[in-house]
């Protein structure tokens, strides 16, 4: 009885509904005057060094990094002009670097912007945030969690390459093409999803990733590159993953792919949080996942949720069900009921 009367606690504290996407807003008075500094002056700002990159209109980018200090507030305006990039190598290497702001007016991260920054931990992507490039964090061990933001549009080669912390991942629907090598040897990743408006997944994007335990692929995705999902390879050898499983629905090229690489496949149809499979997301739903909850925290009895209903339910990917999911769900019922109209995986997964 404790654990029901916690449960049903914890899903009265509806969480707030998430705020509305808002793009950075374009110059201020104080931001819009023009400038009279030449293409690729240098400026230095809180331990960084910033260079005007482009003049029509005036904006800045991170060209290199300065500090020591763990953690590092990167500025929205520097000298009255918006700061919009994260130059190429800029933090490469910062070793002692552990959290990052960035701020809402990043619309890039370039090439290699934060390779090897072995203990960066702490970083949220921005609303404005369109392009990860070319390993931007490749080999940055302690990052985690990744929340991507949900206007991504594009997700370099091997952007996340090496992250070996990460445990769930969620690729936003305007990155059409998960690129190869993505998050290659992000060994700890047991949750890969890929949210609808996803077309491609490059080759090799998901290898070597050994406690991988389920990818979500939906019906958007037309082609999976070779050895894209499920794999290791090892002294020249590739070699299954045995308990990796892609959920996906009949006849897409998730099911092809399963089929042809040895893959468990499991029929989903992505509502996540409907539980009750009626078309819409509502108290019924965080019930049924409360009694779940008591159930399996009991004595284990009764008929239970399926793998389908567990995966549908487990909505901060913890592999457990619970009223943490309960509540997400009470919040997203909350947020449709004052006009909210972000689907349900982006609500519970991205940014």
């Amino acid at each position: 009885m404790k654990h029901i009367a916690s449960a049903v606690l914890l899903s009265a504290l509806i969480l707030t509904a998430a705020a509305p996407f808002t793009a950075f807003a374009e110059d201020s008075t104080e931001t819009s005057e023009i400038t009279e500094y030449e293409k690729d002056t240098i400026f230095e700002q809180n331990g960084l060094e910033f260079k005007l990159y482009q003049t029509e209109p005036p904006r800045l980018e991170v060209r290199r990094c300065l500090s020591e200090e763990a953690e590092i507030e990167i500025p929205e305006v520097v000298n009255g002009i918006i700061v919009d990039s994260i130059g190429e190598y800029s933090f490469e290497k910062v070793k002692t670097l552990v959290s990052l702001r960035l701020p809402e007016s990043v619309r890039f991260i370039r090439n290699h912007a934060f390779f090897q920054c072995s203990r960066l931990r702490d970083l949220s992507f921005p609303n404005c945030l369109e392009n990860i490039e070319f390993m931007a964090f490749s080999n940055c061990d302690h990052l985690s969690p990744i929340r991507l933001n949900k206007g991504l549009t594009e997700l370099g080669f091997a952007a996340f390459q090496s992250c070996g912390e990460v445990r769930a991942l969620t690729v936003p629907p305007g990155v059409e093409l998960f690129s190869d090598y993505a998050c290659n040897f992000t060994h700890d990743l047991y949750t890969l999803r890929f949210c609808s408006g996803v077309q491609k997944i490059g080759s090799h994007a998901a290898q070597n990733n050994y406690y991988q335990k389920r990818v979500i692929i939906p019906p958007s995705v037309t082609e999976i590159g070779d050895h894209a999902i499920g794999y290791l390879f090892q002294k020249g050898e590739y070699q299954g993953l045995n308990e990796a499983v892609i959920y996906g629905a009949k006849g897409t090229a998730a099911e092809t792919y399963a089929k042809e690489n040895g893959m468990p496949f499991e029929e989903f149809n992505f509502n996540y949080g409907d539980i009750n499979n009626d078309g819409s997301i509502t108290a019924v739903d965080a019930s049924a996942v409360l009694s779940e909850y008591a159930r399996t925290s009991s004595d284990g009895e009764g008929t239970g949720f399926t793998e389908a209903q567990k995966l549908k339910a487990d909505l901060n990917d913890d592999f457990r069900v619970n009223a943490v999911d309960a509540s997400k769900i009470l919040s997203y019922y909350a947020y449709t009921a004052t006009g909210g109209n972000d689907t349900p995986e982006v609500f519970f997964f991205l940014r």
